[in-house]
């Protein structure tokens, strides 16, 4: 699973799902997601820290993209709104 960290590679990922720029009906590629983590941050531990090892209770909310059933790629859930309110990266 991809860790998607910047706006133009999460806007890239939407046209290899073939899904619209403004995200309508995405299950019509099969596409869905879910989300995960408990702490709404983006200081970096989702879905872990580099040592694959951070505690549950600081892992921070992030989205899963799934398509077809399959993990494509995780998207932290606090920089997603961040791009939703205009920062490029």
């Amino acid at each position: 699973m991809e860790r998607i960290t910047s706006r133009a590679r999460f806007v890239a990922l939407a046209g290899e799902l073939g899904v619209r720029m403004d995200w309508h009906e995405p299950d019509e590629q099969e596409v869905t997601a879910k989300v995960r983590g408990v702490s709404f941050d983006n200081a970096g531990t989702w879905p872990h820290d580099r040592n694959g090892e951070t505690p549950r209770e600081i892992v921070e909310m992030y989205v899963i993209i799934q398509q077809d059933g399959k993990d494509v790629a995780a998207v932290n859930l606090a920089t997603l709104c961040a791009w939703a309110s205009g920062l490029e990266e």
